[in-house]
């Protein structure tokens, strides 16, 4: 195992022991950065070559992870993984942003903490004895319950020696889709899917939102549009908005100030 992926790997069980997240499966994972980390994930339409950005705005300090909305699931999960691991190393303290696209040390250490956080090698080891070898439907059954890429789990089976070379290159080429439907579980892809296709929206930014809009400073508009609701819709469960008295704001509201500053604003590609 190279440095970077050890380093990887200590970094995501680190994360998982200081969390109490044992080598359960992770499902949310935009509530997990959130509650976790305090970060915002938003998943945003894109071109099918953009995967996810992680930026921090040098004034407020606030950190956001976006990613494109996609329908392939795994793909979705572990873009957000893989920025996570960004954050977590400090690569947003660096004086020189990333180059997307590039494959450096910070890159390949990312790919590796996706994999471990997402499967931790303690799950498989558990699951698979020293005599018993995973078959196809185990592979399946990883897939399923971690909702990960067949790459990655072919990847993680392998480290661990319970496969060999040629069956990881060959079980790593099929699609999370095709065993999803191979092995019944078509439908649940088909969700996850659609989830994973959908725009969402930043939990804390929306908060702060909702707030300007009952003190009358923020449109419904606005509102509607990244949630992605009908303007009555949400006009029904927010109510009309009370006239602003910026006098009256508490100290608090001052301290959340706007995510981003139009005109400042850092960047890490992957």
């Amino acid at each position: 195992m190279s440095g970077t992926e050890q380093r990887g790997q200590l970094l995501a069980e680190a994360f998982r022991e200081e969390y109490g997240l044992d080598d359960v499966p992770l499902k949310d994972m935009h509530a997990l950065v959130h509650a976790a980390l305090g970060v915002d994930v938003l998943s945003m339409k894109a071109s099918e070559s953009e995967h996810g950005l992680s930026m921090r705005d040098p004034v407020t300090g606030r950190v956001v992870i976006a990613v494109a909305t996609t329908p392939h699931p795994m793909r979705h999960r572990s873009s957000i993984a893989h920025e996570i691991g960004h954050v977590v190393a400090g690569d947003l303290d660096r004086d020189v942003p990333l180059v997307p696209g590039e494959r450096s040390h910070e890159e390949k250490r990312a790919d590796a903490f996706a994999r471990h956080l997402l499967l931790p090698l303690e799950a498989i080891r558990r699951r698979f004895p020293a005599a018993k070898r995973p078959s196809l439907t185990d592979l399946s059954d990883l897939v399923q319950e971690f909702e990960v890429s067949p790459m990655i789990a072919s990847i993680q089976l392998r480290t661990l020696d319970l496969i060999d070379a040629g069956t990881c290159r060959s079980w790593g080429a099929r699609s999370a889709s095709n065993l999803a439907i191979t092995f019944g579980w078509g439908s649940q892809y088909h969700v996850l899917a659609a989830d994973s296709s959908t725009p969402r929206a930043p939990q804390s930014l929306m908060a702060r939102a909702v707030v300007g809009y009952q003190r009358g400073v923020l449109g419904l508009n606005e509102l509607a549009g990244w949630y992605g609701r009908r303007r009555a819709e949400l006009e029904e469960e927010l109510g009309v908005p009370e006239p602003a008295d910026v006098d009256s704001w508490s100290d608090e509201w001052d301290d959340d100030a706007p995510l981003f500053t139009s005109d400042t604003r850092e960047g890490l590609a992957s």
